[in-house]
Protein backbone atom coordinates (compact mmCIF):
# COMPACT_ATOMS: atom_id res chain seq x y z
CA UNK A 1 0.00 0.00 0.00
CA UNK A 2 2.26 2.48 0.52
CA UNK A 3 4.22 2.02 -2.78
CA UNK A 4 0.67 2.85 -4.30
CA UNK A 5 0.74 5.92 -1.93
CA UNK A 6 4.05 7.41 -2.70
CA UNK A 7 2.83 6.57 -6.90
CA UNK A 8 -0.35 8.90 -5.83
CA UNK A 9 1.45 11.49 -4.14
CA UNK A 10 3.86 11.80 -7.58
CA UNK A 11 0.99 12.50 -9.52
CA UNK A 12 0.05 14.84 -7.39
CA UNK A 13 2.94 16.77 -7.56
CA UNK A 14 2.68 16.45 -11.35
CA UNK A 15 -0.76 16.35 -12.82
CA UNK A 16 0.18 17.56 -15.84
CA UNK A 17 2.27 14.79 -16.68
CA UNK A 18 -0.19 12.19 -16.28
CA UNK A 19 -2.28 10.43 -19.26
CA UNK A 20 -5.71 8.83 -18.44
CA UNK A 21 -6.06 6.03 -21.25
CA UNK A 22 -8.69 2.99 -21.94
CA UNK A 23 -8.64 0.58 -24.76
CA UNK A 24 -11.12 -0.81 -26.90
CA UNK A 25 -10.12 -4.08 -28.89
CA UNK A 26 -11.48 -6.86 -31.16
CA UNK A 27 -11.87 -9.12 -28.14
CA UNK A 28 -10.57 -10.26 -24.95
CA UNK A 29 -7.87 -12.39 -26.89
CA UNK A 30 -4.52 -10.21 -26.68
CA UNK A 31 -3.27 -13.04 -29.33
CA UNK A 32 -5.90 -12.81 -31.51
CA UNK A 33 -7.61 -9.39 -31.48
CA UNK A 34 -6.21 -5.72 -31.85
CA UNK A 35 -6.80 -2.55 -30.74
CA UNK A 36 -9.34 -0.56 -32.32
CA UNK A 37 -9.73 2.55 -30.36
CA UNK A 38 -7.17 3.94 -27.86
CA UNK A 39 -8.34 7.13 -26.20
CA UNK A 40 -6.50 9.39 -23.81
CA UNK A 41 -7.51 12.27 -21.70
CA UNK A 42 -4.36 14.72 -21.22
CA UNK A 43 -4.79 18.21 -19.61
CA UNK A 44 -8.66 18.25 -19.63
CA UNK A 45 -8.93 17.12 -23.67
CA UNK A 46 -9.81 13.99 -24.89
CA UNK A 47 -8.33 12.15 -27.75
CA UNK A 48 -9.21 9.08 -29.57
CA UNK A 49 -6.63 7.35 -32.13
CA UNK A 50 -8.61 4.53 -34.02
CA UNK A 51 -7.37 1.50 -36.18
CA UNK A 52 -7.02 1.99 -39.46
CA UNK A 53 -7.30 5.83 -39.40
CA UNK A 54 -4.87 7.43 -36.95
CA UNK A 55 -3.81 4.68 -34.00
CA UNK A 56 -0.18 4.75 -34.60
CA UNK A 57 -0.28 8.97 -33.58
CA UNK A 58 -1.13 7.61 -29.99
CA UNK A 59 2.19 6.54 -29.76
CA UNK A 60 3.22 10.61 -29.71
CA UNK A 61 1.24 10.73 -26.55
CA UNK A 62 2.15 7.32 -24.88
CA UNK A 63 6.16 7.44 -25.18
CA UNK A 64 6.10 11.05 -23.78
CA UNK A 65 4.09 11.37 -20.84
CA UNK A 66 5.62 9.19 -18.01
CA UNK A 67 2.19 8.87 -16.23
CA UNK A 68 -0.54 6.63 -17.42
CA UNK A 69 -3.34 5.83 -15.44
CA UNK A 70 -6.05 3.30 -16.15
CA UNK A 71 -8.68 1.39 -15.09
CA UNK A 72 -7.57 -2.47 -15.07
CA UNK A 73 -4.98 -1.41 -17.45
CA UNK A 74 -1.89 -3.71 -15.64
CA UNK A 75 -3.40 -6.96 -17.38
CA UNK A 76 -5.49 -5.46 -20.15
CA UNK A 77 -4.66 -2.07 -21.85
CA UNK A 78 -0.70 -2.40 -21.12
CA UNK A 79 -0.38 -5.87 -22.64
CA UNK A 80 -2.40 -4.82 -25.78
CA UNK A 81 -0.18 -1.25 -26.17
CA UNK A 82 2.58 -3.19 -25.85
CA UNK A 83 2.07 -6.09 -28.49
CA UNK A 84 0.36 -3.33 -31.02
CA UNK A 85 3.17 -1.33 -30.94
CA UNK A 86 6.59 -2.71 -28.86
CA UNK A 87 7.53 -3.91 -25.50
CA UNK A 88 9.58 -0.52 -25.39
CA UNK A 89 6.08 1.52 -24.97
CA UNK A 90 5.39 1.32 -20.85
CA UNK A 91 4.78 4.52 -18.40
CA UNK A 92 7.12 5.11 -16.12
CA UNK A 93 4.34 5.20 -13.43
CA UNK A 94 1.40 3.53 -13.85
CA UNK A 95 -1.66 4.22 -11.80
CA UNK A 96 -4.18 1.25 -12.14
CA UNK A 97 -7.60 2.62 -10.38
CA UNK A 98 -8.56 -0.97 -10.54
CA UNK A 99 -6.00 -1.51 -7.24
CA UNK A 100 -6.34 1.28 -6.14
CA UNK A 101 -10.57 1.99 -5.78
CA UNK A 102 -9.77 -1.19 -3.75
CA UNK A 103 -7.98 0.39 -0.71
CA UNK A 104 -10.91 2.30 0.38
CA UNK A 105 -13.10 0.03 -0.13
CA UNK A 106 -14.58 0.14 -3.68
CA UNK A 107 -15.20 -3.10 -5.44
CA UNK A 108 -16.62 -4.45 -8.67
CA UNK A 109 -14.89 -3.06 -12.43
CA UNK A 110 -15.17 0.34 -13.97
CA UNK A 111 -19.18 0.80 -14.23
CA UNK A 112 -20.35 -0.50 -11.12
CA UNK A 113 -17.98 2.16 -9.36
CA UNK A 114 -19.69 5.00 -11.42
CA UNK A 115 -22.53 4.37 -10.37
CA UNK A 116 -21.78 3.84 -6.76
CA UNK A 117 -19.88 7.43 -7.06
CA UNK A 118 -23.29 8.42 -8.73
CA UNK A 119 -21.83 8.89 -12.35
CA UNK A 120 -24.15 8.93 -15.16
CA UNK A 121 -23.51 7.95 -18.79
CA UNK A 122 -24.72 8.77 -22.24
CA UNK A 123 -23.79 5.52 -22.65
CA UNK A 124 -25.60 4.11 -19.72
CA UNK A 125 -26.10 0.10 -20.17
CA UNK A 126 -23.15 -0.51 -23.00
CA UNK A 127 -20.30 -2.78 -21.89
CA UNK A 128 -17.04 -4.06 -23.76
CA UNK A 129 -18.63 -6.44 -25.42
CA UNK A 130 -21.13 -3.53 -27.00
CA UNK A 131 -17.98 -1.75 -27.96
CA UNK A 132 -16.57 -5.14 -29.87
CA UNK A 133 -20.24 -5.01 -31.58
CA UNK A 134 -20.08 -1.41 -32.18
CA UNK A 135 -16.64 -1.68 -34.30
CA UNK A 136 -18.08 -4.17 -36.56
CA UNK A 137 -20.78 -2.49 -37.35
CA UNK A 138 -18.26 0.07 -38.26
CA UNK A 139 -15.60 -2.03 -40.07
CA UNK A 140 -18.32 -4.39 -42.03
CA UNK A 141 -20.63 -1.69 -43.00
CA UNK A 142 -19.35 1.27 -42.36
CA UNK A 143 -21.39 2.62 -39.94
CA UNK A 144 -20.38 6.16 -38.68
CA UNK A 145 -22.67 6.38 -35.99
CA UNK A 146 -21.45 2.70 -34.34
CA UNK A 147 -18.12 4.54 -34.67
CA UNK A 148 -19.26 7.73 -32.67
CA UNK A 149 -20.97 5.83 -30.43
CA UNK A 150 -17.76 3.81 -29.66
CA UNK A 151 -15.55 6.84 -29.26
CA UNK A 152 -18.61 8.41 -27.03
CA UNK A 153 -18.52 5.25 -24.50
CA UNK A 154 -14.12 5.63 -24.48
CA UNK A 155 -14.26 8.70 -23.74
CA UNK A 156 -16.63 8.62 -21.12
CA UNK A 157 -14.93 5.80 -20.00
CA UNK A 158 -11.47 7.90 -19.77
CA UNK A 159 -12.78 11.09 -18.48
CA UNK A 160 -14.56 9.20 -15.89
CA UNK A 161 -10.99 8.35 -14.35
CA UNK A 162 -9.95 11.09 -13.45
CA UNK A 163 -13.49 12.06 -11.63
CA UNK A 164 -12.84 8.27 -9.74
CA UNK A 165 -8.84 9.09 -9.07
CA UNK A 166 -9.44 12.18 -7.02
CA UNK A 167 -12.22 10.98 -5.29
CA UNK A 168 -9.81 8.01 -4.00
CA UNK A 169 -7.36 10.93 -3.25
CA UNK A 170 -9.74 12.67 -1.41
CA UNK A 171 -10.54 9.78 0.51
CA UNK A 172 -7.00 8.72 1.41
CA UNK A 173 -5.32 12.35 1.96
CA UNK A 174 -8.97 14.27 3.04
CA UNK A 175 -10.75 17.32 1.84
CA UNK A 176 -7.28 19.22 2.24
CA UNK A 177 -5.91 18.11 -1.23
CA UNK A 178 -7.09 20.36 -4.30
CA UNK A 179 -8.16 18.00 -6.73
Amino acid sequence: MEDKLRLLELYLKTPDQALFLDIETEGLSKEKNGITLIGLYLRGQYRAFIQGIDLEKALEYLTTTPIWITFGGENFDIPFIKKTFHEGVTPLVHLDLYHLSRLIGLRGGLKEIERTLGLRRQTEGLNGYDAVKLWRKWKENGDYYALQRLIQYNQEDVVNLEVILNYIIRKLFGEAVNT
